[in-house]
């Protein structure tokens, strides 16, 4: 990794005139409480300050050299109107393996990997890999709804690496809730609406009509259990500043797509 000698002072460093909050925790039947979580849901948890500054330095900094190419929207949950996000190449860590120091966003795979018990019960125990690559979402730039593919993955994380958000730029994670009625009805939810005619897709999101989304704070992370979700447009107001993540899934043992594809999109 390119050494940079920058530092950048997080503004969301506790204050006595803005101290810090946390979102009120979820009450739920379903959670586990696990490593500081910040928020629970059946659907996905939140560990707000995840990284040490020092770690999350490292990180971000590695976003400014990191080679980024423009993600497709022939493949997976993209669609023509999400723009055209960046991402790098991906690695995939084998479960107990020691990630590699060699990119410094490689050290937010290993924070995940270093405390087991952040999964708990909303991952599903038979993963026995994890991806993960990094994302720039720029403005004008989204991801479309979508649900992972439970049959290749456990679940899925993201951690957001900038070092400033603003609530009026977008980037929001959409988290829809899960309808086990209409689920019992028509089938499980797809995958995805289809490239063009996204009718049928609306239709079942519409028939759910609520859900709940998580704010892309800096060094937060969020763990997804496999419900609908997407991620809002960045607005114009963001200007130059970016979305810059590390996504990736819990991989279930067996064979992904032929060509080691993720089919499914970013976070």
């Amino acid at each position: 990794m390119v050494s940079t000698g920058f530092r950048f002072t997080s503004p969301y460093a506790a204050t006595s005139k803005h101290p810090k909050r946390a979102c009120p925790r979820w009450h739920g039947t379903n959670t586990v409480p696990v490593m500081a979580a910040t928020f629970d849901h059946p659907n996905f948890r939140v560990v707000d300050d995840f990284l040490d500054e020092d770690t999350w330095t490292q990180v971000w900094s590695d976003f400014q050299f990191v080679p980024l190419h423009p993600v497709t929207r022939t493949l997976g949950a993209w669609k023509l109107d999400d723009g055209v996000p960046l991402g790098g190449d991906e690695v995939v860590i084998a479960r107990g393996q020691e990630p590699s120091a060699e990119n410094g966003w490689q050290r937010a795979v290993a924070a995940i990997l270093a405390n087991p018990e952040l999964p708990g019960t909303l991952i599903d125990e038979d993963w026995d890999r994890i991806s993960a690559r990094p994302y720039v979402y720029p403005q004008g730039t989204g991801l479309s709804w979508h649900v992972d593919d439970h049959e290749l993955y456990a679940g899925a994380f993201i951690y957001y690496a900038h070092p400033h958000w603003n609530a009026h730029w977008g980037g929001e994670l959409l988290v829809a809730e899960r309808d086990s009625e209409a689920d019992a009805e028509h089938g499980e939810m797809p995958i995805m609406g289809h490239r063009f005619e996204t009718e049928s897709y609306s239709e079942r999101l519409l028939e759910i009509g609520c859900g709940n989304f998580v704010s892309p704070k800096p060094n937060r992370l969020v763990m997804l259990s496999g419900a609908p979700h997407m991620v809002a447009r960045i607005t114009s107001a963001a200007g130059a500043s970016v979305r810059a993540s590390v996504s990736g899934f819990f991989l279930r043992p067996g064979e992904r797509d032929p060509d080691g594809r993720d089919l499914d999109g970013a976070k």
